[in-house]
């Protein structure tokens, strides 16, 4: 009963979260016309709503739901690597038109997500949230992805920023780290994985 109830609000507070995020954004395009200042206004409830998201690896890790623990990793951690060690401290970035669609199809596919687990714990998910559920990820899951991929790449570009992630030699522990090359593997990371996780979201639709 008691992991019923913490599911149910952990849901609710994330799907508040996200509508929260897209309200913003949403406002942010309308009042500004531009997307040059989307990212700043949503930063905070973007930054806190997502990286809740790393409970539910543990959620799935300790059995309080049936998800495999390393694909809610799998899905999880992309998105943070993006929003934390990619868009936020390249600032350059954050104005790319790529970045508001990002967003919002993350906001979408979330709130879709979190109000349908909330709502399945009490038996009442209206069947338009299922069809949304099960049927908006076909276009979603492709825009989203290819908005983190784009942001990655456009921010390879900006050489000052991420120089300050890379380490080089000499140094004490005699060891190099170039922060745009791991982008770049990080990048081709996504080929192994994303067939496997689009094929995982079709058979859960069978």
């Amino acid at each position: 009963m008691l992991a019923k109830v913490y599911l149910l609000l952990y849901n609710c507070s994330l799907g508040f979260g996200w509508s929260l995020v897209l309200w913003y954004t949403l406002q942010e395009l309308h009042g500004s016309q531009t997307t040059s200042t989307v990212y700043r206004k949503v930063e905070v409830p973007l930054k806190v709503s997502q990286t809740l998201a790393v409970l539910e690896i543990l959620h799935a890790a300790v059995g309080l739901v049936r998800s495999s623990p390393l694909t809610t990793f799998i899905q999880v951690q992309s998105r943070l690597v993006v929003l934390w060690l990619v868009l936020d401290p390249v600032r350059e970035i954050q104005s790319e038109v790529n970045v508001p669609v990002m967003i919002c199809a993350w906001c979408v596919a979330e709130i879709v997500r979190y109000w349908y687990y909330a709502l399945s714990i009490v038996d009442k998910v209206p069947y338009l949230l299922t069809w949304c559920r099960y049927s908006l990820f076909t276009v979603l899951y492709p825009v989203g992805v290819s908005g983190e991929l784009l942001t990655i790449y456009t921010s390879l570009s900006t050489s000052p920023p991420l120089a300050g992630f890379s380490v080089s030699l000499p140094n004490k522990l005699n060891v190099s780290f170039s922060y745009p090359s791991f982008l770049v593997l990080y990048m081709l990371g996504y080929l192994p994985y994303l067939p496997k996780l689009y094929l995982h979201m079709l058979k859960q639709r069978a």
